[in-house]
């Protein structure tokens, strides 16, 4: 029985907001562009799930081909909820939905079902899909965001929960069409995944042209940058509680939801503390643990609960912590002996049982979970390719000050506004731009490294450092970022300029070859067009473009030229050069006039012209030279063996927005290098250092090549707490099909 995809509807109580006429131009467009960005992307799914089916085993191949015949049936009902609930999120915006109010309700976690996990999975890429996507067009959409609350007379505060042309807004509006279907996690985050690629790529262009639409209004239209907001209160997530009023310190939440993302990990750990004691273990895990857990009251260790439970140590939090304290100072869990990473709780042990004597140390389930967590957490930031070596080892002795504040804090995992997170993350985001080529005493290097230490030295339950040092760097990141991007643009602008005088070159060239290659032609036709028009035709292909009324006249003065100087023999044709010559002398001069050519030069060659069609009217013979092409045949580029034009890594190439970073491995010590101008879809990519210098460029096939040979590779510049998370969960969730 197919089932039926429901038209989104207004929830009652959300009330309808008769938009302003700007914002209602905007509807039309934005809704219009999302809706055919996803036609596009829904016409492509069935060969990308497709070409799934070829590697899959049986079981994922049977839930891909129940995706396919899903998207196909239910397309016609998908597309229009989808424009339905964009339409619907316009006319109830500044309202905050129902469905992210219903999230901030607490949680029975012992009615978790797989379902739950099924949601956790799908919710950590939904929020990281939006991330990623508003990354990109952060400073537009806050000037949009003004924009919109102007035109509302500031009667709602706009942001990520109400503003329908936010990331988020998009992914939910789709994600919410795709829970209408029935859909394997495995084939439904593939399809979330094609969304990503296709349609929300194009948010940076929506947000712009929402803009240019208001401005075109009238609305703000001199505003470059948005007013700077107020500080975002903690815990505005809806996973932690949006509708709940935020207290305490910054990233410390409050009410009863903040670590329900915790509490769901916990759902997931639960396979793990079994197949722990099967012999199996999750990546960083031990197989034999050095400690005990306490589970109801019970210790358990490797899985099995212990016989003699008098020789049992319980270790509280606050004595774990003093513990982690100590260790931080003296950084044992950090070194690396006989080449494998030393165990955290190894080390935990070793120094319980020098200060209390040996014994079977058992730590609270909770915080065996927490240092469960984060270990994977920095086991997937140590084998992160997009970081250098050496920024790794700076960012790997952050592993226990983390873990004390994810044991104080459990809504560390589900607070993406957390200070230590964001500082986190945005240490890595610079570090990735690092250039081992710089060596260790570069700034960002040095930069880096001191508020490492500074976390190291100082930190011991005041989280409030981690907001000065996030503060700190944010503000010398984003000076040294705002310094490059000044010289990246002189630099796009000059490799720009430079690209579009060659096409004019070549076009020109192309125009004037097309008519004049392989004829015989008075010399004077041939030094007035290759070298007087010529450079009329350059100037007004780079002014006005190849579609322009003036370029095509100018190109039809080429055409009449050349005929003009053509054998003429019959009586009509002879009548029709004798009109046409005083005509076309004088646009001639005037073009050439326009363009400031030689006074001298003009005169010489119209009086040259006027002979060649005086003897051509009176039956004579003029004399002709054979005319060559200037421009060679343009050979293809070379292709590899085992790459075509069409490959999917050229098409890859050739849609890089500027500021994706690469590493170089084609020199003896890789280097780092930001994408500054794709110009023209590929034609040529210019690359720069983080200083804005230029140091690479490429076509999208040549980039394409090196990405295909390993001589290149993307550098993913994502936030990287969220993208440990995500591959922590995938792992847990993998681990729950092995046996017990």
């Amino acid at each position: 029985m197919s089932k039926v995809t429901h038209l989104h509807s207004i929830p009652p109580n959300n009330k309808v907001t008769q938009l302003p006429r700007p914002l209602e131009k905007v509807r039309e467009r934005y809704v219009s562009l999302c809706g055919g960005y996803l036609g596009d992307m829904l016409d492509g799914a069935d060969d990308a799930l497709y070409a799934l089916v070829e590697k899959a085993s049986d079981e994922e191949r049977d839930c891909y081909f129940q995706a396919m015949r899903e998207l196909r049936v239910q397309r016609a009902g998908l597309m229009s909820g989808f424009r339905q609930s964009l339409d619907n999120r316009f006319r109830t915006m500044g309202q905050e939905r129902e469905s992210q109010e219903k999230v901030s309700q607490p949680v029975d976690l012992e009615s978790l079902s797989l379902v739950n996990e099924d949601e956790l999975e799908t919710s950590v890429a939904l929020d990281n899909m939006a991330r990623r996507a508003r990354n990109g067009c952060d400073e537009q959409l806050r000037v949009l965001n003004h924009r919109m609350e102007y035109l509302l007379e500031s009667k709602a505060e706009l942001g990520e929960k109400n503003n329908p042309l936010e990331p988020r807004q998009l992914v939910s509006t789709f994600n919410e069409g795709l829970d209408r279907l029935t859909l394997d996690i495995r084939a439904k985050l593939v399809i979330l995944k094609l969304f990503e690629r296709e349609v929300m790529a194009e948010t940076g262009f929506l947000v712009s042209e929402a803009n240019t639409v208001l401005i075109n209004a009238g609305v703000l239209p001199d505003m470059k940058t948005a007013p700077i907001p107020p500080v975002r209160k903690p815990g505005s997530r809806a996973i932690q509680g949006a509708a709940e009023p935020a207290s305490g310190a910054a990233g410390t939440g409050a009410g009863p939801s903040n670590d329900q993302m915790f509490g769901l990990l916990q759902e997931l750990l639960v396979t793990m503390r079994g197949i722990r004691g099967g012999g199996a273990a999750p990546r960083g895990q031990a197989a034999d643990a050095p400690m005990a857990v306490m589970q109801n009251g019970v210790p358990f260790m490797n899985g099995a609960p212990l016989e003699n439970a008098a020789s049992v140590r319980p270790v509280s939090s606050d004595d774990l912590l003093g513990v982690l304290n100590r260790l931080q100072r003296v950084e044992r869990s950090l070194t690396e002996a006989d080449g494998e990473k030393a165990s955290l709780k190894g080390d935990l042990s070793d120094m319980l049982d020098s200060e209390h004597g040996e014994a079977i140390h058992a730590l609270d389930q909770a915080d065996d979970d927490v240092i469960n967590l984060v270990t994977m957490l920095f086991d997937f930031i140590l084998d992160d390719e997009g970081l250098p070596s050496e920024i790794k080892a700076l960012i790997g002795r952050l592993q226990i000050p983390l873990l004390k504040v994810a044991i104080t804090d459990k809504a560390f995992f589900s607070n993406d506004n957390h200070e230590a997170r964001r500082l986190l993350n945005v240490l890595a985001k610079a570090g990735c731009q690092w250039d081992p080529q710089q060596g260790m005493q570069d700034e960002l290097y040095q930069r880096i490294n001191q508020a490492v230490h500074r976390i190291i030295d100082d930190y011991e339950d005041d989280a409030s450092l981690f907001q000065t040092l996030l503060q700190e760097f944010e503000q010398y990141f984003a000076n040294q970022t705002s310094r490059s991007v000044r010289v990246e643009e002189r630099v796009r602008e000059a490799e720009e300029g430079k690209v579009r005088a060659e096409q004019a070159r070549q076009a020109v060239i192309a125009v004037l070859d097309k008519r004049l290659a392989g004829r015989k032609l008075p010399n004077v036709v041939v030094r007035l067009l290759r070298q007087g028009w010529q450079q009329v035709l350059y100037l007004t292909w780079l002014r006005e473009g190849a579609d322009s009324p003036a370029w095509l006249q100018q190109v039809k003065v080429v055409d009449a030229v050349v005929w003009s100087a053509l054998d003429h023999r019959d009586q009509e044709a002879l009548e029709k050069l004798k009109a046409l010559s005083p005509k076309l002398l004088n646009s001639l001069q005037s073009g050439l006039v326009q363009i400031h050519y030689d006074e001298t030069e003009t005169r010489q060659l119209l009086i040259h012209l006027r002979e060649v069609h005086q003897q051509l009217l009176k039956g004579l013979q003029t004399e002709r030279v054979s005319v060559e092409a200037e421009l060679p045949e343009k050979e293809p580029e070379q292709q590899d063996s085992d790459l075509s034009a069409d490959h999917f890594l050229v098409r890859q190439a050739s849609q890089l927005a500027p500021g994706q970073w690469v590493e170089l491995l084609d020199e003896s010590e890789p280097r780092r290098a930001k994408l500054a101008a794709n110009i023209r879809s590929g034609v040529k990519l210019v690359f720069t250092n983080r200083r804005g210098i230029k140091v690479a460029e490429f076509s999208a096939y040549s980039l394409a090549v090196a990405l295909h040979k390993g001589a290149a590779k993307l550098v993913e510049e994502g936030a990287l707490f969220d993208r440990a998370l995500e591959a922590v969960i995938g792992d847990l969730r993998r681990m729950q099909g092995r046996p017990g």
